[in-house]
C-alpha cells in the first residue's frame, strides 16, 4: 500500500503547497503531510491504525485523528505504536472507560483531545483507574458531563499535570475548583463554555473560581449564568482575557459587580456580547455599569448584540485610558451626546459597529429565555469614579473630551479619538446623502473605513481630512452620484472599493466623470464591478498613476476606450462580464511592459465575454493565445467560430493558429475590398442625405401642404400671422408650461399655439407641426432632457429651424429656452450646432434671475 502513495506539490510564487492523499491502513485515511493523518469516520480500530504508524518506514506520524469512530472503551494495547504522537484527537465517539496503562508510554504527548465521549470523569463518587500523560499541555475533557447521573459532580483531579496550559471542561452547577487546582501553576488558560460542550453555572460565587490562580484566559461563554457577585474575580490576578458571552440571563446589571472585581486582575480584554435576548426593547449602558473599568487596564471591550440603543452622557469619560478596540457591533444606537463625546476614549485604535439595526430570525424567539429580571436601581453615589468633579477632571484633563452638564451640548462638531486608526460601519441601513463633512482633528491617523452594504445614495462631499487613509469600503451603497469634491482629502487613498452601486451615469459624462478620481494619485486597486457601466471616457484614470489593480466586471462595456499611458502600474485587470471582443493593442502593450517593469506576471479576467475566430480581431486573439497563461480562468471562457458554434480550449486554440493563412486568401481580400468600396460609396450618398435630411422633409412637407391646398390662413406676408409664439415642449414639462409660460405670456396679450390646445383634429400630426410653425411669429423650444427623447419634439426644432433658413428671408424665427442642465452628448448634430452658433435663454429659478429670464424671453419674441 505504502508503494501506491502519491503526493502532489505545487509551487506557487516558491510556496510549497501540499494536496491531501489517502493513507493508512487499506487506505482510507487522509493526510495532508507524512507526519499529519487523518483517520476519523473510518471505523478503523485504534490498534490497527497504532500497528500501521508503528510498522511504516515512510510515515513519521505526529499528530493523529480518530474522531467519530464510535469507539466505546480504551483498552491498555490498543494505542501500542501510537506513543510518540504530540496530539491525538478522540472527540465524538462513545469512549466510557479508559483501561489504567492505556497512556504509559506517551513522553512526548502534548495535545489530548477527548471530548463529547461518555467518561464519568466528573463523578465524585467514581474513582478514575487511568491517568493522563504528564506531558500533556492542552487536554480537553468537555462534552462528557452527560455521562454523570449521580448528581454528585466534581471537578476532575489534574494535579499530577504540572505542565497543563490548556484545559477544556465542564461547567458544573454550584461547583467551585477545588483547592488542588492552585498546584496547577503552568494553567493559563481555561475553557469552560456552553458552545463546546456543556455549561450550566447559574451563579459565581467569590469562591467559585478562588483557587484558579494562574489562570490569564477564562471563557465562560453560554454557561446560563443569572449571577455574578462582586468578588468573583478577585482572587483570579492573572486574568487577561474573559469571556462571558451568550449567556441571555445576565445583561448590563451584572457589569457592575464584574468591573468592580476586575480591579484587582490584570484584564486586557472582556467579551460581554450578547447578554440580552435577541428580541426586545432598546438597552441602555449606564455609567453605573462600567464605572470600576476605569480602573483597570482593559484594552479591548466586546459588547455585540446587545440591543444597545443609548450610552449615558458623560460614560466615555469613564471608558479606560487603555482602551485600544472597541466591537460593538449588531446593535441599534441612536443619536445622543455621547456621540459628541467619542474622543474621551483616547487611546482607542480600532472601532467594530458593524450590523446595526439588522433583522433577526423571529424563530429565534421561542428557543430563547425570557427575561424574567428586571434592573435593580442603585444609588449613583457609591462609585467613587462616577462623582461629578471626578468626570469633569478627566474632562479638563483630556483633549477635545467635553463635560455636559445636564445634556446641555456644547461643541458643534464631533472630535475622532487621536489615536483612531480603524473604523467599521458596514451592513447598518444608514441612509444618508454624505455631503460636506469635517473631520477632526485634521490630523487624524485613520487608515481604514468600511460603510458598504449602507445606501449612501450620494456621495456628494467633501468629507475629512483623512490624510493617512488608506482603505475604503464603499460597497453595495445605491450611490448613483459621487461629487466631484468627494476624494479631495483623501490623498493617502490605496484600497478604493466601489463595487455594486449604480455609477455608470455619473462616470460616463466626459466633464464630469474624469474629474471625479483626479486626485487619487496613490490609489493601488480600484473596484468598479457591477456599476451598471456600459462607457467611460478616455480620461477618466488619467491621474491613477499608482493603479495596480483594476475591477470593472459585471458591467456593460464593450470597447476599451480608456487612455493607459500614464498607467504605469497597472497589471492586474478584471473584466469579466462584460462585452469585450476584443482589447486594444495600446493596452496589451500597456500590461505586458508594465509587468516587465515590476518583475511579476500581469493578469487579466475575460470570463463571460465572447470571442469569435475571425480575421478583424486576429492580432489579439493571437495575443491572447500567447498569453493563455495570464489570462485567469482561461477554460472558462467562450469562444465561438465565424458561424456562432461554440469552440473549446482547444479547438479555439487551434483556429487562431490557422487566422493567418486564412486572413491572406485573396477571394476574401476582393470580396472584402468590393464591400469596402459599396460601403465607401453608400457612406458618402448616405452622409449627403443625411446632412441635407431636414432640409429635405422640410421641402417635401411643403410641397405636399400645397399640393394638398394647405394654405397659410393670411397668405399676406404684410398681415399679422395667426399666433404670436408656438410652444414646441415635451408633455413632462406641461407643468412648467401651464404654471410659467401660458399665465406670463397671455398676460402680455400674447396668443400662443400649444399642441394640446390648438392643433387641428384629425390632421396628420406633421402636418399641424408645420402649420402651427409658419403660422406664428416665432418658436419657442423648451429645451430639456425629456424633450431630446421625444421624436415629435426634435422634428418640432428641425422644422422650425428649416423655416427660418428658407422661408423667413434669414430671419431667425426661432428661440430656444434651456430648462434645465442638457448634456450636450446627447442633443443631435444640428442642435448642438445651433446652440452653439446662436443664444439661447436659460431658465432659473432665482429671484432676480427668473426676472431678468422673463425681460429677455419678451424681448426676444417682440423682435
Amino acid at each position: 500500500m505504502e508503494a501506491r502513495l502519491i503526493i502532489f506539490l505545487l509551487v506557487v510564487r516558491g510556496v510549497v503547497i501540499s494536496v491531501p492523499f489517502f493513507c493508512g491502513p487499506d487506505g482510507i485515511c487522509l493526510c495532508e503531510a507524512y507526519n499529519q493523518m487523518d483517520c476519523s469516520k473510518t471505523n478503523l480500530s485504534m490498534s490497527k491504525v497504532c500497528g500501521f504508524i508503528r510498522n511504516s518506514s515512510i510515515f513519521n506520524v505526529s499528530v493523529l485523528r480518530l474522531e467519530l469512530n464510535d469507539y466505546q472503551m480504551i483498552k491498555k494495547f490498543d494505542l501500542e505504536g501510537c506513543d510518540e504522537l504530540n496530539e491525538l484527537y478522540l472527540g465524538q465517539n462513545e469512549i466510557s472507560s479508559i483501561e489504567n496503562g492505556s497512556f504509559a508510554r506517551f513522553d512526548r504527548l502534548e495535545l489530548l483531545d477527548i471530548n463529547n465521549n461518555c467518561l464519568a470523569i466528573y463523578n465524585g463518587t467514581v474513582q478514575q483507574g487511568f491517568k493522563f500523560p504528564l506531558t500533556t499541555k492542552a487536554l480537553k475533557l468537555n462534552g462528557n458531563s452527560k455521562a454523570d447521573t449521580s448528581g454528585q459532580v466534581s471537578y476532575p483531579d489534574l494535579s499530577y499535570l504540572s505542565n497543563l496550559e490548556v484545559l477544556y471542561m465542564d461547567g458544573l452547577k454550584d461547583k467551585m475548583f477545588p483547592e488542588f487546582y492552585r498546584m496547577i501553576k503552568t494553567l493559563q488558560k481555561l475553557v469552560l463554555s456552553g458552545l463546546n460542550g456543556n455549561c450550566n453555572i447559574s451563579v459565581i460565587t467569590n469562591s467559585t473560581l478562588q483557587n484558579l490562580l494562574h489562570v490569564r484566559t477564562l471563557n465562560m461563554s453560554s454557561c446560563n449564568i443569572e449571577n455574578i457577585y462582586a468578588g468573583a474575580f478577585k482572587g483570579m490576578q492573572h486574568l487577561e482575557i474573559l469571556d462571558l458571552s451568550k449567556n441571555l440571563r445576565l445583561g448590563f446589571r451584572m457589569l457592575e459587580n464584574i468591573s468592580y472585581s476586575l480591579q484587582f486582575t490584570r484584564i486586557k480584554s472582556l467579551n460581554f456580547s450578547k447578554v440580552y435576548n435577541t428580541f426586545g426593547i432598546g438597552t441602555q449602558l449606564k455609567l453605573r455599569d462600567i464605572c470600576y473599568l476605569w480602573n483597570t487596564t482593559l484594552n479591548e471591550l466586546v459588547l455585540n448584540s446587545n440591543r444597545i440603543q443609548l450610552v449615558q452622557t458623560n460614560l466615555l469619560i469613564l471608558v479606560p485610558r487603555s482602551l485600544k478596540t472597541l466591537r460593538v457591533e449588531d446593535n441599534k444606537f441612536t443619536f445622543a451626546p455621547y456621540q459628541l463625546q467619542f474622543a474621551c476614549m483616547v487611546s482607542l485604535e480600532e472601532v467594530y459597529a458593524s450590523d446595526q439595526y439588522s433583522a433577526h430570525n423571529p424563530l429565534l424567539y421561542g428557543r430563547e429565555p425570557a427575561e424574567n429580571y428586571t434592573e435593580t436601581m442603585k444609588d449613583d453615589s457609591y462609585c467613587p469614579y462616577m462623582q461629578t468633579e471626578f468626570l469633569r477632571n478627566i474632562s479638563k484633563s483630556t483633549e477635545n473630551c467635553p463635560y455636559f452638564e445636564n445634556n446641555h451640548i456644547n461643541v458643534s462638531y464631533p472630535h475622532f479619538p487621536k489615536s483612531l486608526k480603524k473604523v467599521e460601519l458596514a451592513r447598518s441601513n444608514y441612509k444618508y446623502n454624505i455631503t460636506t463633512f469635517l473631520v477632526l482633528p485634521m490630523n487624524n491617523m485613520v487608515e481604514y473605513l468600511d460603510f458598504s452594504d449602507n445606501i449612501g445614495y450620494a456621495l456628494t462631499g467633501p468629507i475629512g481630512p483623512f490624510p493617512k487613509l488608506k482603505y475604503l469600503y464603499l460597497s453595495r451603497n445605491y450611490c448613483s452620484h459621487i461629487g466631484v469634491k468627494f476624494f479631495k482629502f483623501f490623498k493617502a487613498l490605496e484600497i478604493l472599493q466601489l463595487d455594486e452601486n449604480f455609477l455608470g451615469i455619473v462616470l460616463s459624462n466626459e466633464h464630469y466623470g474624469p474629474v471625479i478620481f483626479e486626485g487619487l494619485v496613490n490609489v493601488k486597486v480600484l473596484n468598479l464591478s457591477s456599476n451598471i457601466i456600459s462607457y467611460l471616457p478616455s480620461t477618466v484614470f488619467t491621474n491613477m498613476s499608482s493603479l495596480e489593480t483594476l475591477d470593472l466586471s459585471v458591467n456593460s462595456i464593450e470597447n476599451w476606450n480608456i487612455d493607459v499611458n500614464t498607467l504605469n502600474n497597472l497589471v492586474h485587470l478584471n473584466l469579466s462580464s462584460n462585452s469585450f471582443h476584443a482589447l486594444p493593442t495600446v493596452l496589451t502593450n500597456k500590461l505586458e511592459s508594465n509587468a516587465k517593469q515590476k518583475g511579476e506576471k500581469f493578469t487579466i479576467d475575460l470570463r463571460k465575454n465572447s470571442f469569435t475566430t475571425n480575421c478583424d480581431e486576429k492580432e489579439f486573439l493571437e495575443w491572447m493565445v500567447k498569453h493563455r497563461d495570464n489570462m485567469l480562468h482561461f477554460r472558462d471562457y467562450t469562444f465561438r467560430n465565424k458561424t456562432g458554434a461554440t469552440l473549446s480550449v482547444e479547438q479555439f486554440v487551434e483556429a487562431v493558429n490557422k487566422l493567418d493563412k486564412e486572413c491572406r486568401s485573396y477571394t476574401a481580400v476582393i470580396v472584402f475590398s468590393s464591400i469596402g468600396v459599396s460601403v465607401f460609396l453608400s457612406i458618402v450618398v448616405g452622409g449627403i442625405i443625411y446632412k441635407n435630411r431636414w432640409k429635405l422633409r422640410y421641402l417635401m412637407r411643403i410641397t405636399k401642404i400645397r399640393q394638398l391646398g394647405y394654405n397659410r390662413l393670411y397668405n399676406d406676408p404684410d398681415e399679422d400671422l395667426t399666433y404670436d409664439a408656438f410652444i414646441s415642449y415635451a408633455n413632462e414639462n406641461l407643468r412648467f408650461i401651464l404654471d410659467k409660460i401660458i399665465p406670463r405670456m397671455e398676460e402680455q396679450e400674447m396668443k400662443l399655439c400649444l399642441h394640446d390646445r390648438d392643433f387641428l383634429p384629425g390632421n396628420n400630426i406633421a402636418d399641424n407641426i408645420l402649420e402651427a410653425i409658419r403660422n406664428s411669429r416665432k418658436t419657442v423650444v423648451i429645451l430639456s432632457n425629456e424633450f431630446l427623447k421625444s421624436k415629435w419634439c426634435v422634428y418640432e426644432f428641425n422644422m422650425a429651424r428649416m423655416e427660418s433658413i428658407y422661408s423667413r428671408g434669414g430671419e431667425n424665427c426661432l428661440v430656444v429656452v434651456m430648462l434645465e442642465d442638457v448634456p450636450t452628448r446627447n442633443m443631435t448634430t444640428e442642435m448642438l450646432q445651433w446652440i452653439k452658433s446662436n443664444t439661447y435663454i436659460e431658465y432659473t429659478t432665482e429671484e432676480e434671475g427668473e426676472l431678468l429670464f422673463w425681460d429677455n424671453l419678451m424681448e426676444a419674441l417682440r423682435e
